[in-house]
């Protein structure tokens, strides 16, 4: 009986023994379930307050966004993109330095994070570092080669230092694999026009605006670029289809540069039509009563001419003018007093043009009056001694007994 319990409490024993790793394996294990299960579940909850902050910072609550990454922050202070996130709520509210580390830091937790040295590179660039903005913007596009928007950040640094020919040459080298991308293409085309090559630029403008046709401001560089090479009648559509946007509708640069197209194609009537209404809005300057004058003179309409001549002179004393095109009104109407006190004036308000001496010479020299008018001419003679046009007629009241 004795050997019965000793050989059952051997085999208790033994039995223990072995089945100690065994428990202590699982007890283990369990706990690594735990510690991982601890970790997704801290990881999905800083996912979940990276995604409602970045909510917040897109439609500009700042103050709940950093809040939002504070609390995000304290959960899993290794995450890189909360990081950022932070480094971005800094720079919209203008702490570049504070902004600068917390990129950093996001940097040091995963190197190859291009979305950090895309940022760090536009706070590089807002200091006006751009050697190192390039370095920045460089390493982003590196890591993410797909992202158009980093190579032509790396392109509009070259830009600023002034390396335009080097951001052509990338942007012409990407351009088969950005095939479907118009901001290539349109960033290609603003760089040529800078250079003054308008038609290279055009031709970009338009590629990009077959990808984007709904994209005005590819539209407005495409009609602009065509103004510059004179391809006037298809710029007045793309500025015409501009227009019939709402967002464009006050835009004066627009409907000058319309006007003028209108003009270059000698369609005053629609030119004239543009201006007046360019003119007697808010947004009208001198300089589109002046137009208005000068199309009024052109098809002989004098009262609207006159008329603009005086909006000029109320305007702008000071400018030539207003004085000059109500002198030509005053000249063709026959009245000779008004035209000569016209074109005084503007000799004094322009005192290095030709123009108005020479206006008043032929005014005096149509009424006869020869020595009169040879004094216009030598007065423009002094302001600008090689001044052909007044060269010639002085010679010409000279033949004439002067």
């Amino acid at each position: 009986m004795k050997r019965t319990v000793k050989l059952s409490q051997a085999i208790t024993l033994s039995a223990a023994a072995l089945l100690a790793p065994l428990l202590l394996g699982c007890q283990d294990s369990l706990v690594e379930e735990k510690v991982d299960a601890k970790n997704r579940w801290l990881e999905l909850r800083s996912s979940m307050m990276l995604d409602m902050a970045k909510q917040q910072f897109s439609t500009g609550d700042l103050k709940q966004a950093e809040k939002s990454v504070k609390d995000g922050l304290s959960i899993d202070p290794t995450h890189p993109g909360m990081h950022v996130l932070a480094g971005r709520i800094s720079m919209e509210q203008g702490k570049l330095e504070r902004a600068y580390h917390l990129f950093n830091a996001a940097l040091e937790l995963k190197p190859e994070n291009a979305e950090a040295c895309y940022y760090q590179g536009l706070v590089m660039q807002r200091w006006q570092r751009y050697e190192g903005s390039l370095e920045f913007y460089t390493k982003a596009y590196e890591y993410e080669a797909d992202n158009a928007s980093y190579l032509l950040a790396v392109t509009e640094i070259l830009v600023d230092l002034d390396r335009a020919d080097e951001a052509i040459a990338l942007l012409e080298g990407k351009r088969q694999y950005f095939d479907q991308n118009a901001g290539v293409r349109a960033t290609i085309g603003h760089l040529y026009f800078m250079k003054g090559e308008h038609a290279i630029a055009a031709d970009y403008f338009y590629q990009a605006s077959l990808l984007e046709p709904d994209n005005n401001k590819i539209q407005e560089k495409l009609a602009f670029s065509l103004t510059a090479v004179g391809e006037y009648d298809q710029a007045i559509e793309v500025f015409t289809q501009l227009l019939k946007d709402p967002d464009n509708k006050s835009r004066a640069d627009i409907k000058r540069s319309l006007a003028s197209s209108y003009m270059n194609t000698g369609r005053t009537k629609e030119a004239r039509a543009v201006l007046i209404e360019l003119a007697r809005s808010p947004k009208g300057d001198v300089s589109d009563w002046i137009k208005l004058g000068e199309i009024s003179y052109q098809q002989d309409e004098l009262g609207g001419a006159l008329q603009s001549a005086s909006k000029v002179i109320n305007l702008a004393p000071d400018r030539h003018e207003g004085y000059l095109l109500a002198g030509m009104v005053w000249q063709r109407r026959g009245n000779l007093n008004n035209a000569l006190q016209m074109f005084d004036r503007a000799a004094a308000a322009a005192p290095a043009s030709t123009e108005p001496l020479i206006l008043r010479g032929l005014s005096l020299q149509k009424a006869g009056r020869f020595a009169a008018a040879a004094e216009a001419y030598q007065q423009a003679l002094k302001r600008k001694p090689d001044d052909s046009r007044a060269i010639k007629l002085l010679a010409a009241v000279s033949d004439q007994g002067v």
